[in-house]
C-alpha cells in the first residue's frame, strides 16, 4: 500500500537506525512524503510519541493498515504534544 503524507505507519527496517532508540514495529506517523527523481521516495517519520522526525526511505515503513482502516491520521487530536 503506497504510503500518503498522514498515513499512520509502521517502521520495518531499522538497519543503521540504532542509535536513535528506533525499533522494528515502532508505530508513527507519515508526516511528509517526497520523491526525488531518480533516487526514491522519503518519508519524514515521526514516532507516535515524539515530535522528532525522521527523514527514512519508504521501503523502511509500511502503511499500519488496521490503524488506517479504523479512520486514525494524523492530525491535530493525534499529533504528540510532549
Amino acid at each position: 500500500m503506497k504510503i500518503e503524507t498522514g498515513d499512520p505507519v509502521v517502521l520495518v527496517d531499522v538497519t543503521s537506525l540504532e542509535e536513535y532508540d528506533l525499533k522494528v514495529g515502532t508505530k508513527g506517523w507519515a508526516n511528509s512524503v517526497t520523491s526525488v527523481p531518480g533516487e526514491g521516495t522519503y518519508v519524514f517519520f515521526m514516532p507516535e510519541d515524539d515530535k522528532e522526525m525522521f527523514v527514512l526511505s519508504a521501503d523502511r515503513l509500511e502503511v499500519d493498515a488496521e490503524a488506517k482502516a479504523a479512520g486514525l491520521e494524523l492530525n491535530q487530536d493525534t499529533i504528540a504534544r510532549g
